[in-house]
C-alpha cells in the first residue's frame, strides 16, 4: 500500500480522525491530532483561506469539483509536501464531516486514490458514530 495520509474534519475544519504512514508528516499518536483545527496545524498560512474555501464547498456537497484536490501540506521539518486528496462528504447524526485520503504528488492516480480511501474508510472513526 502506497504512504498515505487519512483526514476526516468536523464542520470546524477540527481534526475528528487522522493516520499518516506518510514520512515527514507527524507520525505520532493520532489521539495526538483529535481536536486541533487541520488549517492552523498542517496548512501553510498562505495557502489557508483558498483550501479553507474547498473545504466549504465539499461540505456544501460540491464534489463534482472538489472530489480531488491537490494542496502542500507541513512536514515535520517545516517543509512542504504536495498531497492529491480524494475528498468525501460524510454525514452523520446531523453533522456534516469531509473524509480525506492523500498520497504524494509523484503517486497520484486518482482510481487508486478512490479505491484507498474506500478501505481507509472503514477503519475511520467516523464509520463507527
Amino acid at each position: 500500500m502506497l504512504p498515505y495520509l487519512m483526514v476526516v474534519l468536523d464542520e470546524n475544519g477540527n481534526i475528528v480522525d487522522f493516520e499518516s504512514t506518510l514520512e515527514d508528516i507527524p507520525p505520532y499518536n493520532k489521539e495526538d491530532f483529535i481536536g486541533k483545527n487541520w488549517f492552523e496545524t498542517f496548512i501553510n498560512p498562505a495557502d489557508k483561506e483558498k483550501i479553507f474555501t474547498v473545504f466549504k464547498e465539499i461540505l456544501k456537497g460540491n464534489l463534482k469539483d472538489f472530489e480531488t484536490f491537490e494542496n502542500d501540506v507541513y512536514c515535520i521539518d517545516g517543509s512542504h509536501r504536495l498531497i492529491d486528496f480524494y475528498n468525501k462528504l460524510i454525514q452523520k447524526k446531523g453533522k456534516r464531516y469531509t473524509f480525506s485520503v492523500g498520497i504524494e504528488h509523484r503517486y497520484y492516480k486518482k482510481e487508486l486514490l478512490k479505491e484507498l480511501a474506500e478501505k481507509l474508510y472503514d477503519k475511520s472513526r467516523l464509520s463507527k458514530i
